[in-house]
This record gives C-alpha cells, structure tokens and sequence, in this order.
C-alpha cells in the first residue's frame, strides 16, 4: 500500500490531491509534471516491499533521472536503500553511467615501451587455430578494429595485437617470427566493426605494437648493513581489539618514525582510547575526519588518500609510507625494514594479482560501478573501462615513496587527465585501493619503480575464505584471509626463509595469541615472561560508547548479571549491604586465555560512592546428548553472529533478543566417518511450537556445520529448544534463551511450522514438556519481567568470581568476606598486561 503521509494543506493544491487520487488508481500514468513528481517523492514511503511502492520507486526514478529507465541492477539498489538521500545518489549515479558520463573513454599512458610505436602494424602473418601466434589471450569480439583489440591487449599489458578474419583478436608477448610473414593482400577481411578497416584474413593475422613494456618488476637489492630510511605508517583501525593495536604500536614505535592512525567512524571506544597516545608520544596522530571504512568500499581509498596527504604537512623527512591494520603483525624488525629500504631507494612495494588480467578484471568487478552510501557498497550496472592504459591490481596492503604519494595527492595535478581520470573511475569501484596505485604507478612516470613484492604475507584458504560473507555490506562476492593460528607455525616460518617479507596478516589473538608470542619471541631473541602473557582482554560495551548503538538486551543480562554477583558475594544477604546494589554496567570485556575463551568480565558501579566491582562470568552449556557410547556430535551449539571463515561464534557470551538471527553449528565427533543424510533440526519456541524444521547434509562429517533461524518479525522471549533428529532418534537437544528488553512486545506467536507439531514433540527433553513449568514462566514474564530475566539469567550463566577496583568496599569487609583487589587478579582486566602497554 501507499501511505499518504499527512501534510499541511497549503502544500498540496486540490489539483494535486485528485491527480494523487488518480495515481493510486491507475499507477501507470505518464506523469510529467516535475512539481508533483517532487511531491509525491515526499508522500509515497516504503512500508513493507509491496507493488504499488515498487511502482512508485520507478515511477519517481524515471521523472527525477530524465534519463528513462536506468537498468534492472540499478533499480534494485534504489529500491533496497533506506535514505532518501540514498536512492537520489543512486539514481544519478545511474543516469550518468547510462549517458556514458561516468567513465573516461580513454586516458594516457605515460609509460611506453621504448623504441616502440603504440598501434604500428608489425605485417600480416600466416597464422592458424592449431598453433596461434599469439597465444597468450584470445577472444572474439563483436564490433571488432584495430584499436579495439589493441586497447584490449594493452590493457592486459601484453606487447603485441593481433586481429584475425574480422571478428578475432589476440594477444601475446613475443613477435612472431619472419618466416611467418606475407603479404598484405593475406589480411583483407573487413574488421566487423569498421568496415573501412582490414582485421587479418582467414588464415592470416595482423599483429599491431601495444607500445605496453614488458611486464617486469624492479629488481631488489639485499639489506644495507645499518642504512636507515625514515617510514610513515598508516594505521586503518576497525573493531574494538584495543590491546592488539595497542601490542602492534609498542613492536613498531620508534621515535624517528611517524605513525598517522584513522579509526572507523562507528568505533568510538577504539579512538577514544588512542587518543592518549596524542598526549605521550608526538610522532603518533589520529585523523579526525574518519570514514565508515566498510569491506571493499570506496572509502578506504579516501581514508589513504587524505591519511598521506596529511603525512606531507606533518613531517617533510619520511621517504616510505607503509599501511596496516589492527590484524598485522612484524615478522622482522623495524630496523632490518630500514636497512631493506635503504638499499631500495625509489622502489614502489605493491602486490600483483598474479593471474590472466581478464579473468582479474572480472572476478573483481572492476567491470561493474559500486556507489557507497549507508554504509553499503551498491553494485549499478556493467562499464567499460578507459581505453590506452595497463590494468593491474592485486593486494590493498602497500609500500610507497614519498615521490609517489607527491604525485598521487598533489592539487597540482588536478590537470594531469591520468591522475583525474583514475580518481574518477576509483570513486565508483568496489575494493579501490587493491588497483588504484598499481595502474597509476604502472601508467606513469614511476613505472619503473614498481616491485612486485609487498612485503607482506597473507594466509588463503579459499575454500572457507570465499564465502560471500560479506553481503551484508556489499552486493559482491568477496574474499579475506585466514587468521594465523599456531598450526600455520611450519608454513609461516618457511615463507619467511625463502621470501622478502616483513608483515603477516591476519592475526587475531581472540582466537590464537600463542602464534603472535612466538613470533614476538623470535623478533627480540628471547622467551616472553610477561605477567598476562597468555592472556588476552577485548572490550565489548563501554559506557561511554557513542557508537555503535547500544545492545539494550546484552545491558540488561549483564546488570543482571552483576545482581546475581553481589548476591553470591553477600551470601544472598543483601539486606544487610544496601549500599552495594548494583547501579549501572560500566564495561563488558570478553577474556581469552591460552586461546580458548574463559567468560565476559563485568565491571559495574554499585550505589555506595567510589566503590566498582568486576566479575567474571561464563554461559553455561545447555546441550545434552542422548547418545552417550560414545557422542556422535562433538560440537552442537546455538549463538549468533556465525563466522564461517574462521568457524566460530562471535557473539560469545551469547545473548539473544526478539531481534537475533539464531544459528546452530554443530560438528560430527572425530570417530563418525559414515552417516546416512537423514537429519533434521527441529526448532521449538518456549510454548514448545515447532517454528522450524531443517533438513541437513550430514554427508561431510569433518566440517563445521551451520544453519540460521530464519522467521518473519521478532522471536519470542523465553526458552527455545533446538533438537537434532538422525535416523528417526535424537541425538542431542540445546537450549537457548530470547531475552527481553524494556519495551520489547515480543511475545506474539508468529507462524507455526506447517506440518503438524505432534510428530516432532516427543524430541522434545522430559522436562520441557511439562506444562506447569511453562506456565509458570509465562506468567512471570507476563507480571514481572526483571524477575523473569534474573531467573533466566542465573539458569543460564554462571559467576565465576569477582573482585574489588580501588578501596575495597566497607560492606563487604565489615561482613568477612575474602575478595581480592581487581589489581592482582589474573583474570580481571585491571591486572597487569605489559605486552600490550606502549610506554
């Protein structure tokens, strides 16, 4: 339906509100006039995704564009964005790329092979489909010429062209030699798309010269004995690992250096936290101007840009500019990196794809136009992209020279059509900076400074790594690397024997910190014996956070939490130590030790002045095996924020509300080897309704499974109950917990599963049949739900201990009770972690 939103009534004539009457009606109304088109873009508003509003979205792009309809991939960015200001950037973006004004049609080439003559015919050559003369790329073109294919092969960086029997072209590297030469008469098939032209004859091929170089990389020098260069990082932040970066700065500072950090604009705890360093050390600053620097988008290629550009105003000394992330880590030292850069003045440090360009240009949508806006990368159709230049790309994670990042960020350049038409064509492409500096170095003065080398290692198992996981922030299938664990020890360290290399990523120490110790050991010649060591802390809530917005659920568990604390702390006698009822959460910091996750720490304020608490708790496993000789099922778990690159739940102290997706993984033990295929998920809501069946493939018995809860509008609160079926006998059952939040109305029924309940219900554990206990916690719900949730809390979770943070608490000691100060707790986060201090 359309709604008509109410308006003052001296906007809308009576004309207008009969031709709005009309339009209802008869949706399909050729509508000109530009003043109710404007109107109606005010008054139609997207309720639910119903026809009538899907013809209004068309009906006011096709007014608004004057550009007719703009493509169907176009149309469904528009429609599936939120903003206003959205759809209207999407729209004309997408007029513009109809009206062929988005793209350069050609820009220069500042980098010719020498002694070399772009588009020069080289003769006509007897060739054939057996053996090609060029045979390094071929394809058959529609609307084939001779610059058509020549653009094509230099773009791929290929030497040489070669058009064959009007409609075919090819390209190579090596010139084909005489004795296949003949006369011209051999190449006279007109080309198919400009008649006036001759593109090769039957058997007989007329090669052309690209002009492009050989593609060859700077050849690198060894390592001067102390030589020294000056180096810039840029650190691009995203997250909440505040002791990891934290642990990276203190590896990498030297005072000579200067380090430039930009934190997502969505991560406030992040910079706030950095932003001392401002105060401590004057060779680190964070950018102000921050960007929402989402996976792929183009705002990662600003966040360089203007990041180097400030490099230049802050210091005038730097040579080399490196970029790296909160997931990097050294694998040398930061001296043996300056005498390596020392013995490679000038040298450019980038990465190449390493594959057919074709094939690199299609697989990373540098065909395709992206537009970024709330925080999505929207695809709007195909391109052509600009004739006369070489395209590479490979790796976003570069080293260059000053001279370069001068050229790159100049204002003066402005008028060097290279370098304004790349800026252009970058501001609509997906994953910018992993091409942008390789085709401007490669098609400028500075091509020969480029080294194929980046100097950094990554971990690629694309198998898992190449998982569409990112369509929730871009309409493409990408891929990232894996996380270094301690397992990948062997293959690190034997890159490193035989490559130049001096960074690794991906390192995350929620999930392995031992291998990020060992290294650091191996970079300083000695055995870490740091207090916390093989401990790791990483905030998740802070009082202080302006974003990302508040969970209102996970704040209400963790209050809870806290009561339930003090409670055990007083022997449940709280009367006696009013002072000490929890007041507010303060912080939530998930704790990691020897790699495996231990619990969330709660640090909350109490209402006797000055006096803080931290507590650690765990969630407690709610699964239950029915087959105990030996368990079939070695992991069955349900959470939520599911990474199936890395297999492992992010939402790890596993708070669910009415608006969670649930998913269950669950893995077959290691003795299952031969399954049949019949399994079955079952979902159970907390009035035992089945809301949900999956069947599953349980063929592969060595992976990690998942599946996601996928129901219309908010899951009910309470106690849900997942069953695994095999063979028509339950395996296991787990339960987990929808909790409320205030305000939250959660408590409608939806829609049931379609097949009758009664076949699935005797899955269901004993206990949770019986009817008297769900309606006991239906009526608390109903009555009180604090008292609901603090009883749901304490089935649920368990408080593993707890301690003080300044004075110890006058209540608490007057009644004897042994607690420590948060200062000398191993697990608290207040206790010492010098690896991650930078002094």
């Amino acid at each position: 339906m359309l709604a008509i939103v109410p308006v003052r009534q001296h906007l809308w004539p009576d004309s207008d509100i009969t031709n709005i009457r009309q339009y209802l009606r008869n949706p399909r109304v050729n509508w000109k006039s530009p003043s109710l088109t404007k109107k109606l873009s005010i008054c139609c508003r997207k309720k639910k995704p119903q026809t009538k509003q899907q013809v209004c979205d068309r009906k006011l792009i096709e007014n608004k564009s004057q550009c007719g309809s703009v493509g169907k991939t176009a149309l469904s960015a528009i429609k599936r964005a939120n903003t206003q200001k959205c759809k209207e950037e999407l729209k004309e973006i997408a007029c513009k790329l109809k009206n062929n004004e988005l793209v350069p049609e050609r820009l220069p080439n500042y980098c010719p092979r020498k002694e070399s003559i772009p588009g020069s015919s080289l003769g006509c050559f007897h060739d054939n489909n057996q053996s090609r003369l060029l045979s390094s790329y071929g394809v058959k073109l529609p609307g084939l010429s001779v610059q058509k294919c020549v653009d094509l092969c230099a773009q791929s960086a290929y030497n040489y062209a070669g058009v064959h029997n009007g409609r075919e072209c090819y390209c190579g590297n090596k010139l084909p030699s005489l004795e296949h030469l003949l006369t011209g008469q051999y190449c006279s098939v007109p080309c198919d798309g400009k008649s006036s032209q001759t593109c090769g004859g039957v058997d007989a091929t007329e090669v052309f010269d690209t002009g492009v170089p050989t593609r060859d990389s700077a050849k690198l020098q060894d390592p001067i004995v102390n030589g020294t260069a000056k180096i810039a990082f840029i650190l691009t932040l995203n997250g909440r690992a505040l002791r990891q970066v934290t642990r990276l700065l203190r590896i990498i500072y030297r005072p000579h250096h200067v380090y430039l950090i930009h934190v997502d604009a969505r991560q406030d705890f992040l910079f706030r936290s950095l932003l001392q360093l401002e105060l401590k050390h004057p060779n680190i600053r964070l950018i102000r101007k921050r960007h929402s620097s989402i996976w792929g988008g183009a705002s990662l290629l600003d966040v360089l840009l203007q990041s180097m550009e400030q490099l230049l105003q802050i210091d005038s000394q730097w040579q080399f500019v490196f970029n790296l992330s909160e997931s990097d880590f050294p694998l040398r030292s930061i001296e043996s990196l300056e005498a390596f850069l020392a013995a490679n003045p000038g040298r450019n440090f980038l990465k190449s794809h390493g594959r057919q360009t074709r094939q690199f240009i299609h697989k990373q949508g540098l065909d395709r136009v992206f537009h970024q806006c709330e925080s999505r990368m929207w695809r709007l159709g195909d391109r052509n992209l600009p004739a006369g230049i070489r395209i590479d790309g490979g790796s976003d994670w570069v080293g260059l020279t000053r001279q370069l990042v001068q050229y790159a960020t100049s204002s003066s350049n402005n008028s060097d059509p290279l370098l304004r038409g790349l800026k252009e064509l970058y501001r609509y492409t997906l994953l910018p900076a992993e091409s942008f500096f390789h085709v401007l170095i490669l098609n400028s003065k500075y091509c020969d400074s480029y080294a194929d080398n980046n100097l950094r290692m990554t971990l690629w198992r694309r198998s898992q790594g190449c998982l569409c996981q990112h369509r929730h922030v871009v309409d493409w299938c990408g891929c990232s690397p894996m996380v270094f664990r301690t397992s990948d020890w062997t293959h690190l360290t034997s890159v490193m024997a035989k490559s130049t290399v001096f960074f690794a990523r991906k390192f995350e120490a929620a999930l392995d910190q031992s291998i990020m110790n060992r290294l650091e050991d191996q970079l300083t010649n000695s055995s870490l014996t740091y207090p916390g060591l093989d401990s790791y802390w990483e905030n998740a809530y802070h009082v202080s956070d302006l974003t990302p917005k508040t969970n209102l659920a996970l704040l209400g568990v963790t209050e809870s939490l806290a009561k339930h604390a003090i409670s055990l702390l007083l022997q449940n006698d709280v009367a006696e130590c009013t002072s000490l009822r929890p007041s507010r959460t303060v912080a939530i910091t998930s704790y990691f030790r020897h790699d495996h996750y231990q619990g969330d720490l709660i640090h909350f304020e109490v209402e006797e002045k000055n006096v803080l608490f931290e507590t650690l708790v765990k969630p407690l496993s709610k699964t239950i095996h029915f087959v105990d000789s030996p368990r079939l099922l070695s992991i069955f778990q349900v959470g939520s924020d599911y990474d199936p690159k890395e297999l492992v739940l992010r939402n790890r102290l596993g708070v669910l509300s009415s608006r969670s997706k649930p998913v269950v993984i669950y893995k077959w033990a290691s003795h299952v080897s031969n399954t049949s295929n019949l399994a079955h998920l079952v979902w159970f809501d907390p009035d035992n309704n089945v809301r949900a069946v999956h069947q599953v493939n349980v063929t592969n018995t060595s992976k990690m499974n998942s599946q996601q809860l996928e129901l219309e509008g908010p899951l009910k609160l309470g106690v849900w109950i997942v069953a695994f079926i095999h063979d028509g006998k339950r395996i296991a059952t787990t339960e987990f917990f929808i909790t409320p939040q205030i305000g939250d109305q959660s408590l409608q029924l939806g829609t049931v599963y379609n097949e009758s309940h009664k076949a699935w219900e005797k899955y269901l554990p004993d206990d949770a049949r019986s009817v008297a206990a769900r309606r006991a916690r239906a009526s608390l719900l109903n009555n009180d739900t604090v008292s609901f949730l603090d009883k749901m809390v304490a089935e649920f979770y368990a408080i593993q201990d707890i301690c003080y943070i300044g004075h110890p608490p006058n209540c608490a000691n007057s009644h004897n009770h042994d607690m420590q100060s948060c200062l000398i707790t191993d697990w608290s986060s207040f206790s010492q972690d010098p690896k991650s201090n930078l002094l």
